[in-house]
């Protein structure tokens, strides 16, 4: 067996490989979402490595790069995704040596830390690697609607459309950049992280309110049962003093939606972090489940049990 890096000769291969090992579920194995999450990704191109066997691709492994930052730092990072073994072939460690392999050489390119949101089965894998389990991503929940609008996709497409998030990143300047938290890290937020992340993400839509200079507002609607979640992915306050504006024009929104429940991430970014929005509760660990493992930086005193780590819903829900 061979552990090379892979090229784009290899992606149609890699792809038909996602497919037989893993399905279709709930994220689609495509062409075009494997190179907007791994080629055109503004924190730099994923890491993907291949095991071949006589020329065939049996094993798959990727990590995307990530940054977390704060006023005082600026912390690169990867992120444990995509894993494919051929069926024919599992069982037989193909998945461990490429993982070992790829945290080698990303602490080799001084990458600090790698985290992922594994499920109950794979967190085991992971586990035995030198991962350890944070528990679950703190969120703030909370009621919507006393009578909740019952989900149809026809309406989703209308808040998207109405709420525009082209439209809305298309007015802010080239260069935007929001400033860092003092303490506590998060994903950095510039014009051409969003434009990536909600914009041109090809298997989800966004909603978003964006008024330069004030506050941003970016958002899902998630079925939930037969209703829906109004899922606040990014949150922010360009001043302090916006945060009751922010939170108007967010109370606007869902009203219009009319959700069963609203959630959100605590966010550093909306008023500085010293404010919860108005109407949620929390925060409570119902996040994704989280793991880290250290690379370069064998201390991650700020990151365990998110301590000073605030990652938003966005930065988490998929990938």
């Amino acid at each position: 067996m061979d552990i090379i890096r892979a090229d784009e000769n290899d992606l149609p291969e890699m792809i038909g490989l996602l497919k037989t090992s893993l399905g279709e579920g709930l994220i689609p194995k495509s062409v075009a979402y494997f190179i907007w999450k791994h080629e055109k990704n503004p924190f730099g191109k994923s890491k993907i490595l291949l095991a071949k066997e006589n020329g065939k691709i049996i094993g798959l492994r990727a990590f995307m790069k990530w940054q977390w930052e704060s006023a005082s730092s600026l912390i690169s990072a990867v992120r444990a995704v995509d894993t494919a073994t051929d069926p024919a072939f599992q069982g037989k460690g193909v998945f461990k040596k490429l993982t070992l392999q790829a945290l080698e050489e990303c602490r080799q390119e001084n990458e600090n830390f790698v985290f992922n949101t594994p499920n109950s089965i794979s967190i085991q894998g992971y586990l035995k690697m030198g991962w350890f389990s944070i528990g679950r991503m703190p969120l703030l929940i909370g009621p919507g609607s006393v009578i909740p609008r019952i989900y149809k996709d026809s309406f989703a497409t209308e808040i998207y459309s109405h709420f525009d998030a082209e439209k809305a990143l298309n007015i802010l300047a080239e260069n935007w950049k929001l400033p860092p938290a003092e303490v506590l890290f998060h994903t950095p937020l510039s014009k051409s992280y969003l434009r990536w992340r909600y914009q041109e993400c090809p298997i989800l839509k966004y909603g978003a309110v964006i008024e330069p200079g004030k506050f941003g507002i970016i958002f899902r609607l998630k079925k939930i049962n037969k209703f829906y979640e109004f899922r606040i992915c990014e949150i922010w306050t360009e001043e302090d003093k916006m945060a009751s504006a922010a939170t108007k024009t967010l109370k606007e929104i869902i009203r219009m939606v009319r959700p069963v429940m609203v959630s959100c991430a605590p966010s550093p970014s909306f008023a500085g972090g010293k404010k919860i929005l108005p109407g949620l509760f929390g925060p409570v660990k119902r996040g994704p489940l989280t793991t880290l493992r250290p690379l370069v930086n064998e201390k991650l005193n700020n990151f365990e049990q998110f301590y000073h780590w605030r990652p938003s819903i966005g930065t988490m829900e998929l990938f």
